[in-house]
């Protein structure tokens, strides 16, 4: 009796930095080495995955290695061996390569370094690599210490130390050299800067408005242009370089759990005396300085100090399509003093001078009215068909376990008749009479027919395997469900109890992104779309479509969702009813219904008197007269009339039946 047999196959994994050209470590010698260890060892190579001038410091910087884990992972082609030239091409880092190694192992790969001589499905192999792991990493250590080294001492001797130059200079013999055009515009930007009336956003807006520009790239003559923004003016400002200065230490690279950089010690910083030829005078700097360490409180939050944006960024510019920031503005009352109320608002920071006016979108939303508005939509997420049938589809619930298993059963229903089959032929094999004249074509006949139930026994117990898979994943997913289900509904209770930082990350967990209309309906709906990304696992099941049929395909439903690591949906929200804060019209909204409907002019003082009068909630009269004789204008009937009609129409107001 024959069997198929298959070759082993495996990954063919190089990887080259710029300093390791030189080591004769070249691509091309890799892959033929890593090539001809596979023909010597009888290996099938399912795919090749390559990283040309990447570090070995970290897999985050190694696309092709990520890739080629996530293939390993999800077991796409059934490898067994992952190849690689030396240890140090696979990584330098000792936790990354552990932590690598590891999660091959749990799956059954092994890892072979074909120089070093090293094959991880071995005992001594696995020693071995932890041993060199540890190895490679303090070699990248000692290549990083020695150009810090080299680097410092650049910087003690006054010498340009490398890497881009900053705006207002060029890279010529490893030699800072003023560039005419960019150094008349740095000057110019602390000439501004140095007036009274000007601060960093002003000197960005003057710059734009007379139309100078920069290029986008500074390399080509030729580069696309493009306008100067606030952050960009006060990375001039606040660079010592113009002055003749260099500085070690001005940046760091050091990130905080949350991934945000850490800011630098001021005293950790080492200023020396550079070589190169200063764009303006100290003096200038130091005014320049002292100018910004007198800003440096300007525009701090007073009021609400902790308030934020909760959906900064998430929500989308209906014009350029960026993030739209928060921002808070407070008003003089210059009738009698003080401020009115602050005000909270999203806006497209792309309008602002200070970025040079990139995005022509300059209407504002209020941040109350859009984020009551979210998480009302939030809260009863669960409560929207969209949404559970979105989910549904996802699952693939429609009666699937019930089908995977009906399948199941009938897949293991085959392999039991396969393996009768094979038993009854192998009886018969075993009970030919060896003298018969026909011996042989009777032996050839059943073994013929024994291959073909092998083969049909091993696609059989593939598929079983592959339902079984699918169902553990359907559990999975289904228990991913609940959860994000018992979230939703305990997410006003969640949500009262947190501070507004916990209440933007929770949003950031599940929210991919918000669309608003970039006019609000007389309806008074702001919100156009919502998309979720719900992390957790999904599948698309079943896997036997022949057998099973599939639900026709939901457009809402992102095909991330089918990827087995987040589900994906988008709410139209213009198909809802509308939230609550969007039945309250602002006066403006309530001005132009009355104009539109009733060709009536009415002012706020009016639409107050009435709303006070029919018990709604009005806010502090900051235009009351400090004067208590002072006689005050009553609303007149036909007006009266109009406001309430415009409050019953944005259900403000219940109207009494008769």
């Amino acid at each position: 009796m024959s069997k198929k047999i298959q070759k082993a196959r495996c990954y063919i994994y190089t990887r080259v930095s710029t300093m390791a050209q030189t080591e004769g470590y070249s691509l091309e010698a890799q892959q033929d080495r890593l090539r001809g260890y596979a023909t010597y060892r009888g290996l099938e190579i399912a795919g090749e995955y390559c990283d040309a001038g990447k570090s070995g410091k970290s897999i985050k910087g190694r696309p092709a290695f990520r890739q080629m884990m996530e293939d390993i992972l999800s077991q796409k082609d059934g490898i067994s061996f992952v190849l690689v030239y030396k240890l140090s091409r696979f990584g330098r880092n000792a936790a990354d390569i552990m932590k690598s190694l590891q999660l091959l192992t749990d799956i059954g790969v092994h890892l072979v370094c074909v120089e070093d001589a090293i094959d991880s499905s071995t005992q001594g192999g696995r020693l071995t690599l932890a041993i060199l792991s540890a190895v490679a990493e303090i070699e990248r250590e000692n290549i990083t210490s020695q150009f810090i080294s080299g680097k410092m001492q650049k910087i003690q001797d006054g010498k340009w130390y490398g890497g881009p130059p900053p705006y207002g200079y060029k890279s010529l013999g490893k030699e800072l050299i003023q560039d005419p055009y960019e150094a008349m515009i740095v000057r110019k930007i602390f000439n501004l800067y140095l007036q009274d009336d000007m601060m960093k956003s002003s000197v960005a807006g003057y710059l734009n408005d007379s139309g100078v520009l920069r290029r986008k790239d500074r390399q080509d003559d030729k580069s696309e242009q493009e306008p100067f923004t606030r952050e960009f003016i006060s990375r001039i400002l606040k660079n010592p370089v113009y002055c003749g200065k260099l500085v070690y230490g001005r940046r760091t690279n050091k990130k905080d759990k949350d991934g945000r950089l850490i800011k630098s010690d001021p005293e950790q910083r080492l200023m020396i005396e550079g070589m190169h030829e200063p764009i303006i005078t100290e003096e200038e700097w130091e005014r320049v300085q002292e100018k910004r360490r007198k800003n440096s409180t300007w525009g701090k939050k007073v009021i609400e100090p902790e308030r934020i944006g909760l959906l900064s960024g998430l929500i989308k510019c209906p014009v350029c399509g960026a993030g739209m920031v928060a921002r808070s503005r407070r008003q003089v009352n210059k009738n009698h003093g003080g401020y009115y109320k602050i005000s909270h608002y999203y806006y497209c920071r792309y309008y602002g001078k200070a970025n040079g006016r990139t995005c022509s979108f300059h209407r504002t939303y209020r941040q109350e009215k859009i984020d009551d508005a979210v998480f009302e939509i939030v809260s009863n997420l669960c409560t929207y068909p969209e949404f559970r049938e979105a989910v549904n589809y996802s699952l693939q619930d429609q009666g699937t376990k019930e089908k995977l298993q009906d399948e199941l059963d009938r897949q293991r229903k085959e392999l039991r008749n396969d393996e009768l089959e094979l038993r009854r032929l192998g009886d018969r094999l075993d009970n030919l009479d060896v003298f018969e004249a026909n011996y042989e074509k009777e032996y050839q006949q059943i073994q013929t027919r024994m291959d073909i139930c092998y083969d049909r026994i091993e696609e059989t117990e593939s598929r079983i395997a592959a339902i079984n898979e699918q169902m553990t994943t359907y559990a999975e997913s289904r228990r991913t469900a609940d959860d994000i289900e018992k979230m939703l509904n305990h997410f006003r209770i969640l949500y009262q109890k947190m501070t507004y930082q916990e209440k933007r990350e929770m949003y950031r967990l599940f929210i991919d992104h918000i669309e608003i209309l970039p006019e609000t309906g007389r309806d008074g709906k702001v919100l156009k779309s919502i998309s979720f990304r719900f992390p957790g696992q999904y599948g698309e099941l079943p896997l036997v479509p022949q057998e099973t049929g599939r639900n026709e395909e939901n457009p809402k439903v992102d095909r991330k969702s089918e990827t087995g690591k987040e589900f994906c949906f988008t709410l139209e929200c213009t198909n809802l009813e509308q939230t609550a804060v969007e039945t309250k019209a602002t006066y403006a909204e309530i001005k132009r219904y009355i104009q539109d409907n009733f060709g009536l002019k009415v002012s706020s003082l009016y639409i107050a008197q009435i709303k006070r009068k029919y018990g709604l909630e009005v806010g502090e009269q900051y235009h009351k007269s400090a004067n208590p004789s002072r006689k005050i204008l009553t609303c007149p009937a036909a007006k009266e009339e109009a406001i309430k009609a415009a409050l019953v129409h944005f259900k403000m107001l219940i109207e009494k039946s008769s």
